[in-house]
C-alpha cells in the first residue's frame, strides 16, 4: 500500500507540472501592436498579456521605433516580466530595404543581401552582421527574422529581387553568406529564421499585397539552401511564405499547406525546429481565409507560431480570438491536441538553447 502511495504522488507530480493546453497555445502566438513608449493604453495591454501567460512573442515594426533611448525602454519594459518562458522579442533586420533599425532612427544601416554578396569578402559579410547582432542584442532584441534564402531568380519580384532582399540566383553563393548572418547572430544569442520557404525568389507579384503563384517560375534549386543548411544543422526556425506553389499542392498556399510543411518541409527536407508563419494578416492569407481557416489550416500544416502584424481583429484582440479559435477547434477534434503539444515543445526547446531573456 505505502509503494502504492508514493507511485501515485510520483505521477500526480508529473501530471501537475504538465502546461494547461491554454498555456501550451500562448506559446505559438506572436503579435506586434501599435504604440512606442510604456505609458501608451495599448503597449500596457500588451504587457497585461505577456504578465498573465496569453502569448510567447512579440513583434516590433517601425512604428514602434523611434530611436535607441525610446526603443530600449520599450523592450525592457515587455521584457520586464518573469514568465514560466521568456519572450520572444522579433524584429525584420535584413539590411537594405528591410531594415527596422537604420540611420533614420539614430541607429546604424547595413548593406542589403545582394550588395553584400556582390561587393563583400565572407569575413567582410560576417563582421556587418556581427555588428547588425550586437546591435539587436544591445536593444533587447532575441530574434531576427533573416537570413532571406530566396534564390535571385527574377530580380525584379517585387517582394524580393527589387529590394535586393535576395544574395545571389546561386544557391551555393546563398548558402555562403547566408551562412555568416547566422553565425553573426549565433555569437550573440540571436535566433534567426530562415525565409521565405519554400522559396519567393521567383515570384511576380508581392504577397504582401495579392496571392502569390509561382507554380510556373518556381525552380526545385530553390530548396538547396534550406536543404544545406538543414543538413548541417545551421537552422533554428524557418518561415513558411504565403505562395502557392502547384506542384505541392493544388489547393492551400505553402503557409497553410500540410503537403508543403509536413510532407516536404519536415519528412523530406527532416527539418524538427521551430516554423514561423509569414504575417497572418498579409493579404494573400486574409482576403481569402477567414481568421478561423487560416488559424485551423496553418497549425494542421505543422506551423509552430502564428505571427500577426496587428494586435486587433474585428471581433477583439487577436490574441483572444485565436486562441478561442484553437481551443474550440481542439475540443471539436478539428485540431489534435498532439499538433500543439509538438509545437509548444519545439518553441520551448528553442526558447532553451538559447537561454534568451
Amino acid at each position: 500500500m505505502k509503494y502504492i502511495v508514493i507511485l501515485f504522488l510520483l505521477i500526480s507530480s508529473v501530471y501537475s507540472k504538465t502546461p494547461s493546453l491554454e498555456y501550451m497555445i500562448s506559446q505559438m502566438i506572436m503579435v506586434g501592436v501599435g504604440g512606442s513608449k510604456p505609458s501608451e493604453k495599448w503597449v500596457k495591454q500588451l504587457k497585461r498579456d505577456i504578465e498573465n501567460e496569453k502569448i510567447g512573442g512579440v513583434i516590433l515594426f517601425g512604428n514602434n521605433i523611434e530611436n535607441p533611448k525610446q526603443l530600449l525602454k520599450l523592450t525592457t519594459y515587455l521584457s520586464s516580466v518573469k514568465t514560466k518562458n521568456p519572450l520572444f522579442i522579433a524584429i525584420d533586420q535584413e539590411g537594405g530595404k528591410v531594415q527596422r533599425l537604420s540611420e533614420k532612427n539614430s541607429f546604424h544601416s547595413y548593406d542589403a543581401a545582394f550588395e553584400l554578396a556582390r561587393n563583400k569578402t565572407l569575413t567582410q559579410t560576417y563582421e556587418t552582421y556581427e555588428k547588425m547582432a550586437n546591435e539587436l542584442k544591445e536593444y533587447g532584441f532575441n530574434v531576427n527574422f533573416g537570413p532571406v534564402v530566396d534564390l535571385n531568380i527574377n530580380p525584379n519580384s517585387p517582394a524580393i529581387g527589387a529590394k535586393k532582399r535576395a544574395y545571389s540566383d546561386q544557391e551555393e553563393i546563398v548558402v555562403a553568406y547566408a551562412t555568416e548572418f547566422i553565425n553573426a547572430h549565433k555569437s550573440r544569442g540571436i535566433i534567426t529564421v530562415l525565409k521565405h520557404f519554400p522559396g519567393h525568389g521567383s515570384a511576380k507579384k508581392d504577397s504582401h499585397k495579392d496571392l502569390t503563384d509561382v507554380s510556373t517560375t518556381w525552380q526545385y534549386k530553390e530548396l538547396k539552401p534550406y536543404y544545406d543548411l538543414i543538413k548541417y544543422d545551421r537552422v533554428d526556425a524557418i518561415m513558411v511564405g504565403h505562395i502557392s506553389l502547384d506542384k505541392f499542392d493544388k489547393i492551400y498556399p505553402a503557409s497553410l499547406s500540410k503537403n508543403t510543411i509536413k510532407g516536404l518541409l519536415r519528412n523530406k527536407l527532416e527539418f524538427q525546429g521551430v516554423v514561423f508563419s509569414d504575417d497572418m494578416r498579409m493579404k494573400a492569407i486574409s482576403d481569402r481565409y477567414t481568421l478561423k481557416e487560416s488559424v485551423k489550416l496553418a497549425i494542421n500544416a505543422d506551423v509552430d507560431v502564428l505571427v500577426f502584424s496587428s494586435y486587433f481583429t474585428k471581433k477583439s484582440s487577436v490574441i483572444k480570438e485565436v486562441t478561442d479559435i484553437i481551443l474550440e477547434a481542439v475540443k471539436k477534434g478539428e485540431i489534435k491536441k498532439e499538433e500543439i503539444i509538438d509545437s509548444y515543445e519545439r518553441v520551448v526547446k528553442l526558447k532553451g538553447k538559447y537561454d534568451i531573456n
